[in-house]
């Protein structure tokens, strides 16, 4: 029993200043993660006790669906030592870091939870805190596919009272900090860096940044990560942005708040992943040769193209049988004759863009486009 209350039951883990148990709080009869700090009387103990406090101050004035709560906080003797504990929700579910030892995640599991870590900074920000300390194994994924910040135990406040700061000591975690956290410069565009850096590691399977601390360092100062588009291509643009904006030197070219953060988000997945919103289909290519008298002159030509219809076997068919001809999806591949106009003076290689008939919308989206690309009977295939 810790303080005569709270019953250890076994280690979970451990945070930046101590370790973490989950444990038994009979008054309430329930199942909270006490934090416990081991005492030794050292002036840098008395530091960390102060931070111990200063992250039950902190995280237990905020209240958001995406922030832990903190219950208690307290000291007390125990086989004649000294313990410092903090008592917080247990959260169900694993951090980040666990997450992504598996590698990269799929994008609307990226975009989701780097949403609810912009929406909890948010909140933060404007009670005037900046976290420093925003990594993957301070996010808790949850079972609901929601994400939960913790650790706020080196929060720089605008509240001098709650401000801790060692001079000539690197605070916060290399990989993930922003090139001006360096030369001890914080704001709260410093966290949006580094949550910039976990969503590059989320899309990518790594880390922006790789290497020790000194080439880390370097790398946040003056080196510009792979790409996005090159890493992985089939990400949205707007995210590849967004991303970008994120990682810049220069804090005044981040977004301005972690709200516009979350709303970037939110909408780049409204747009290419939400199945309950109208998106628009995919582009598809397709080939064709004309003849040379075509191109020179132009005319209309059909293409035979295979569209996605609906299965006209389903409607007649109880909706719990399985289709036979669509296996279920209720759609089926029809060939379908276009008309297409090919101007005068196509040259191989040109394409040409037939607007809505790409494939289909979902739910009521447009469709995507046709992209012609011609050749001329009789010339290399060049293109």
């Amino acid at each position: 029993m810790l303080d005569g209350r709270y019953r250890l039951i076994e280690p979970i883990g451990a945070g930046g200043f101590g370790q973490v148990w989950k444990a038994h709080d009979p008054k309430v009869d329930r199942l909270v993660a006490v934090k416990v700090l081991t005492g030794d009387g050292s002036a840098d103990n008395d530091r960390q006790v102060a931070r111990f406090a200063r992250e039950a101050a902190v995280a237990g004035g905020l209240s958001h669906p995406n922030i832990v709560t903190v219950h208690d906080f307290g000291s007390a003797l125990q086989n004649g030592r000294q313990y410092a504990y903090l008592v917080m929700e247990l959260l169900r579910g694993k951090p980040l870091s666990v997450v992504l030892e598996g590698g990269r995640l799929p994008l609307p599991e990226v975009l989701r939870t780097a949403a609810c870590v912009a929406d909890a900074l948010g909140t933060a920000h404007q009670a005037g805190l900046t976290h420093r300390d925003i990594k993957p194994s301070n996010i808790i994924v949850r079972p609901n596919g929601t994400a939960t910040v913790v650790d706020f135990g080196i929060t720089k406040s605008s509240d001098a009272r709650h401000d801790i700061t060692t001079s000539g000591v690197l605070i916060g975690t290399p990989a993930y900090m922003a090139p001006e956290c360096f030369s001890g410069t914080f704001d709260h565009r410093s966290d949006l860096y580094s949550l910039g850096c976990v969503l590059y590691e989320m899309i990518t399977g790594h880390r922006p940044f790789t290497g020790t601390s000194w080439h880390l360092i370097n790398q946040h100062l003056h080196e510009q990560p792979a790409p996005l588009l090159k890493v992985r291509p089939v990400i949205p643009p707007e995210l590849a942005r967004l991303v970008k904006r994120l990682l810049a030197k220069n804090p005044d070219d981040r977004p301005a708040d972690a709200f516009e953060v979350m709303l970037a988000l939110r909408e780049i997945d409204r747009r290419y992943y939400d199945e309950d919103s109208p998106s628009r289909g995919p582009d598809r290519y397709v080939r064709s040769a004309v003849t040379p008298r075509i191109a020179a002159h132009g005319a209309i030509k059909g293409l035979r193209l295979l569209d996605l219809n609906p299965c006209p076997a389903c409607a007649s068919r109880p909706s719990a049988d399985i289709c036979e001809s669509c296996q279920g999806t209720g759609e089926v591949f029809v060939e379908t004759t276009h008309r297409v106009r090919f101007p005068p003076g196509v040259r191989t290689g040109q394409r040409l863009r037939l607007k809505g008939l790409g494939w289909p919308g979902r739910n009521g989206g447009d469709a995507g486009d046709l992209f012609v690309v011609v050749r001329i009977e009789g010339e290399a295939r060049s293109a």
